[in-house]
């Protein structure tokens, strides 16, 4: 395999993803790239019509284009989504020039989803414009609250969507599934929510699942996020136009976009996204913000200022080549 095409590759395989599942497949036939969903990686219970599998798909896709790009290809994006079970996205490279890209290609390796407390401290405003800016993706609205009385008039549905999930029996069995309770599980997977990502200790699994089965409190975990998003500088909210898997690949563009853009200002990151995976509750926020029908919220995403966290493990680039 041609070097820039590896990298490019290396690049997208850094995307986020739920759990992380990385549910994804890469086909390389010449100067194009197919990217593919990976169903046996997808969460029927927290998401349940596979969503946030389109909208890492789209984190990928939007790695793979920056990277492209860093190394002067032109890049055309095609859309095949109609199959269901054989969806692609097919991406064609011609050679170009370049493009000034605002150091997101150099922040792709350094992006982590920081899961700690922040400190609190202002986001300067010509930041968050820059941030925004990033964000900029066809059927994709974002709204961002960083105002006190803003941050504070979220929390309730996120302390709801919180408590529904951890409440729910399928929801803690699928989330146990993708825990890497000890170091040596998760060196072994390489994909997954290990233990020191999450600033917990390393212990044996069979030890890990009866403590968490043991001591898990939905309202616990609820004000355990409250606390989280109280001492952020904000949240940004990435909304679907349509609720349809293109819509969903976009959101996932321009969610990965304004977070390298954050990464490059210092700015850390994490998702609090109960209230979008949760229907009842995603449509009570819909409401509150008075969107317009079959506008959807997709991504609820705190921000701040932190010290970094161990980086997620990846699997390896051959693993995942088709």
């Amino acid at each position: 395999m041609e070097t820039k095409i590896k990298t490019i590759l290396e690049c997208a395989i850094k995307a986020p993803s739920g759990h992380n599942t990385q549910p994804w497949k890469f086909k390389v036939m010449d100067h194009t790239i197919e990217i593919l969903p990976d169903y046996s990686r997808r969460l029927p219970v927290v998401d349940a019509d596979d969503h946030a599998l389109f909208i890492s798909l789209g984190c990928a896709l939007e790695n793979l284009l920056i990277a492209a790009h860093q190394f002067d290809w032109e890049t055309k994006v095609s859309f095949h989504l109609e199959h269901p079970g054989k969806e692609r996205i097919v991406v064609s490279l011609e050679k170009g020039v370049p493009i000034n890209q605002d150091g997101l290609f150099e922040s792709i390796p350094i992006r982590q989803s920081t899961r700690n407390e922040y400190d609190g401290k202002t986001i300067p405003e010509e930041d968050w414009n820059k941030i925004k800016k990033a964000a900029l993706q066809e059927d994709v609205n974002v709204l961002v609250f960083n105002a006190p009385e803003e941050i504070k008039s979220i929390t309730p549905f996120v302390k709801e969507g919180a408590i529904s999930q951890f409440e729910n029996k399928e929801f803690l069995k699928e989330l146990m599934h993708w825990i890497r309770f000890n170091e040596s599980k998760a060196e072994k997977t390489r994909d997954g929510l290990s233990s020191k990502v999450s600033g917990n200790p390393s212990v044996p699994e069979w030890l890990g699942k009866i403590f968490m089965g043991l001591s898990i409190s939905p309202e616990k975990e609820a004000h355990k996020y409250e606390e989280l998003i109280l001492n952020s500088s904000g949240l940004m909210l990435f909304i679907a136009e349509r609720n349809d898997k293109k819509a969903w690949i976009n959101v996932g563009r321009s969610f990965e976009r304004a977070m390298l853009q954050a990464t490059a200002l210092g700015v850390h990151h994490a998702h609090m996204n109960m209230p979008c995976e949760e229907v009842p509750v995603r449509k009570k926020l819909a409401a509150y913000l008075k969107l317009k029908d079959g506008m959807e919220p997709m991504l609820l995403i705190r921000l701040g200022y932190s010290e970094k966290m161990p980086y997620s493990f990846r699997r390896p680039l051959e693993e995942v080549l088709v």
